[in-house]
């Protein structure tokens, strides 16, 4: 079991969200579980980009940050489009997960 939360939420929030529970049929617990994944997936996704097209962490670094696979950041890269920025270093990390995969 979770631990609770609670917060106050705006009146126009609050007709939002249960338009939303009119809308999807969920409970009010069940459909703020699900907008809060939603939110922190995107905004996992959001930091792992910026820190990427900053220079401030790799590919695989970056994929890791935003809790994909690299196939899955590298799709979000080009939605953003975002140019890759693969150094020597990058393929050597990659490699080198790929085979520590394989053995483990």
């Amino acid at each position: 079991m979770g631990e609770r939360i609670s917060f106050v939420v705006p009146a126009e929030m609050k007709k939002a969200l249960e338009e939303l529970q009119r809308l999807t049929g969920e409970d009010k617990s069940t459909l703020l579980r699900a907008l809060i994944d939603k939110g922190l997936a995107e905004t996992k996704m959001d930091i792992a980009a910026d820190r990427y097209v900053k220079g401030k962490a790799s590919l695989g670094k970056a994929s890791e940050v935003a809790g994909v696979s690299l196939w899955e950041f590298l799709d979000e890269l080009r939605r953003r489009n975002v140019g890759l920025k693969y150094s020597m270093a990058d393929a050597e990390e990659e490699i080198a997960r790929a085979l520590s995969r394989r053995k483990g």
